[in-house]
């Protein structure tokens, strides 16, 4: 199952929340700001991963972030929600809104 970190007050988390649900992704999500638990474990996974330096650089916080089963890190959600794709609204990894790939 994959592991989401981020936030209810982040516009971007939202999103993926939406289309996750729309297209069935099963996930298991950490709020990092209503749970402190889930926020050290953010961080420490922050700080050592490099996949989050360019972010931290420009001043970003790095959600949401998608960890596989394997332990693989990616900011490419909408990746998930293509694979998984079933003709809904949200599957081009943006609900209700056009793809630009079109």
């Amino acid at each position: 199952m994959l592991t989401v970190y981020g936030s209810k007050l982040c516009p971007d988390c939202i999103e993926l929340e939406k289309a996750f649900e729309a297209e069935q992704v099963q996930y298991e999500y950490h709020d990092i700001t209503g749970d402190l638990r889930a926020l050290k474990a953010f961080l420490a996974m922050r700080d050592r991963e490099t996949l989050f330096q360019d972010v931290k650089e420009q001043g970003f916080i790095g959600i949401p972030v998608v960890q596989t089963e394997d332990g693989t890190l990616t900011f490419s959600w909408q990746d998930f929600v293509e694979k998984a794709g079933k003709g809904s609204s949200c599957s081009n990894g943006v609900c209700g809104i056009p793809s630009s790939k079109q």
